[in-house]
C-alpha cells in the first residue's frame, strides 16, 4: 500500500492525500489550496495525477480547504463517487456552488481591470456547471457503520469528528492478501466540550494515522473564557460608538458565534446591539443545521428546549442581497457584522474589511486561524496596511483575537486523543500545520511510543505494511 500526500503538508490547507492498495486509487479530501493567489491557483488547477484513475474521494467534512477544488477534479475526468455524511453532503452542494460563484465573480471583476490595462482576461478555476458535476457524485453514509467501497478490498468507517456539522473521522481496513491494514484520518479534529456539537469519538485500534496538527504547538483558552471574551470585545467597542467587524467562515464558526453572541445577551454579559450575519452562504449553511439536529450536544438540546432557536434572536439580521449588504457599510453606531470568509481571502467580509479597517473606533475581531500568506494573517501580524481589489488601505483599527472558538483540537486535545491507540501504531503522519505545529507534535506522538511519527512534504511517498 502506498500513501501519498498531496496537500495539507506542511501547510494548512489543501488537504488531499492519495491511497493506492492493489489496483485501487483513493482520495481522502480533495481540498483548495489558499494563500498566495498566484501559487494556490496554480496548485489548484494542476491535479499532480489523472482525475480519471480515482477510484472513489471519501471526504471528511465540508471545509473549502478539504473539498473546495472536487470540481476541478470532476472537470478533469473523476466520474465515480464522492463519500461523506449526509451533513457534509448537505453543506458540500452549498459550499461547492459558492466557491464557483465567488470565483466566477472574482474574474469578472478582474477582467474588468485587466481590459483596462490592455491584458488578456483570466478563467475561474471552474464554474457552476463544474461544481454542479461534482455535486451529482455526492454520495451519503452514517456514522458508526461499515460500508464496503466498489471495485476495492477495502470497507470504510465514518466517525464522528466533532469538528463541524457531519465532520468525520475516516477509519480504512484495507486488504491485502492475508493481511489487513488499518489506517485512520482524522480530517479535522474537533474539541471537547464545543458549543453546538458532541465530543470527537475516540480512536479505534489502527495501525496507521494521518492526524491534523493546526495547533499541534498551541493551547486554546477555555470555551467560557473565549465567550466572556468575545462579550467584553464587542462591548468595549460598542461603547466607542464602533463596530466590530469579525471574519468567520459561513460553515460552523458563523453559527458558533451567534449562538454565543446569543447566550451572551441573554446572561447580561453583552447589552443588546445589531448583529448582521452578511452571508448568503452562512443563512444556507445555518438551515442545514437546523436540518440536523440529531448530532447537536446536550447542552445545545436543552437550550433549544427554552429558547427555541439558537441561530436567531431579536437584535440578529442575516443579509442576503447585495443591496442589503452595502446599506450595512451607511449605518452609524455600534453593531457586530459578521461575514465570511475567514481568513479575509474573498467573499462579502472584503468590502466590510475595506470600509471599516481605517477607523480607530472600529475593532477587527479573528475568531479564528489564519494560514500563512493570506490577507487576515498579514493583518492579524499588524500589518499597517493592506491591499484590497488592488487598493491600498491603512489599518487604523484595532485587531483583537479570540482563540477558544477554534473548531480544531489543540495540541493536548490531539495527544490525549491519539494517547490511547500511540503503543500500537506502527506509524503517524502530521498534517494540516504548519513547520512549527507539525515539528512540535511529531515530538510529542514520538514522546507517546510512536517512533516512525513524521510530517511529510508535498508530494511524499510512504510504503506501509
Amino acid at each position: 500500500m502506498r500513501l501519498t500526500f498531496w496537500g495539507a503538508a506542511r501547510e494548512v490547507t489543501g488537504s488531499m492525500h492519495l491511497v493506492e492498495s492493489n489496483a485501487t486509487r483513493l482520495l481522502l479530501d480533495c481540498g483548495s489550496k489558499q494563500g498566495h493567489r498566484a501559487e494556490a491557483n496554480a496548485r489548484n488547477a494542476n491535479l499532480p495525477f489523472d482525475a480519471s484513475d480515482i477510484d472513489a474521494v471519501l471526504l471528511s467534512h465540508a471545509h473549502i480547504d478539504h473539498c473546495g477544488n472536487l470540481p476541478t477534479l470532476t472537470k478533469n475526468g473523476f466520474t465515480r463517487d464522492i463519500i461523506g455524511t449526509h451533513a457534509t453532503n448537505d453543506l458540500a452542494r452549498i459550499m461547492l456552488l459558492d466557491s464557483a460563484k465567488i470565483q466566477e465573480q472574482d474574474a469578472a471583476y478582474l477582467n474588468k481591470k485587466r481590459a483596462l490595462r490592455g491584458e488578456e482576461p483570466i478563467q475561474p478555476l471552474y464554474t457552476r456547471a463544474d461544481a454542479e458535476a461534482a455535486i451529482r457524485a455526492l454520495t451519503g453514509r452514517s456514522y458508526n457503520f461499515w460500508f464496503e467501497l466498489p471495485r476495492a478490498s477495502m470497507r470504510v468507517q465514518f466517525l464522528d469528528a466533532g469538528h463541524i456539522l457531519g465532520s468525520a473521522i475516516t477509519i480504512l481496513h484495507i486488504h491485502e492478501g492475508e493481511r489487513t491494514i488499518r489506517l485512520g484520518y482524522t480530517g479535522d479534529l474537533g474539541v471537547k466540550d464545543k458549543l453546538i456539537l458532541r465530543d470527537p469519538q475516540p480512536a479505534p485500534p489502527l495501525d496507521y494515522l494521518i492526524i491534523e496538527g493546526t495547533y499541534g504547538n498551541r493551547l486554546h483558552e477555555s470555551r467560557v473564557d473565549s465567550e466572556a471574551e468575545l462579550a467584553r470585545i464587542i462591548g468595549e467597542t460598542a461603547r466607542r460608538g464602533g463596530k466590530t467587524i469579525i471574519p468567520a467562515f459561513a460553515l460552523d464558526r458563523t453559527q458558533e458565534i451567534v449562538y454565543s453572541i446569543h447566550r451572551s445577551i441573554l446572561n447580561g454579559a453583552l447589552s443588546p446591539l445589531p448583529v448582521f450575519v452578511d452571508s448568503p452562504l452562512a443563512m444556507d449553511a445555518t438551515e442545514i443545521y437546523r436540518m440536523h439536529p440529531e448530532v447537536f450536544d446536550q447542552e445545545t438540546d436543552a437550550f433549544m428546549e427554552k429558547q427555541e432557536d439558537p441561530f436567531g434572536f431579536r437584535q440578529l439580521t442575516y443579509t442576503r442581497d447585495v443591496e442589503a449588504s452595502k446599506a450595512i457599510n451607511t449605518l452609524h453606531g455600534p453593531a457586530v457584522i459578521i461575514a465570511s470568509n475567514g481568513m479575509v481571502e474573498a467573499g462579502r467580509i472584503l468590502h466590510h474589511v475595506k470600509n471599516n479597517i481605517g477607523e480607530p473606533n472600529n475593532t477587527i475581531l479573528f475568531v479564528g486561524y489564519q494560514a500563512e500568506n493570506t490577507l487576515g494573517r498579514r493583518i492579524l501580524d499588524g500589518a499597517k496596511r493592506i491591499r484590497i481589489f488592488g487598493d491600498e488601505y491603512p489599518v487604523r483599527a484595532r485587531v483583537e483575537r479570540v482563540e477558544g472558538f477554534s473548531g480544531h483540537a489543540d495540541r493536548n486535545g490531539l495527544l490525549d486523543w491519539a494517547r490511547p491507540i500511540a503503543r500500537e501504531l506502527k506509524g503517524a503522519f502530521v498534517v494540516h500545520a504548519e513547520n512549527d505545529a507539525a515539528d512540535s507534535l511529531v515530538d510529542g506522538l514520538r514522546a507517546l511510543g510512536i517512533p516512525d511519527a513524521i510530517a511529510p512534504t508535498y508530494g511524499q511517498q510512504m510504503h506501509l505494511q
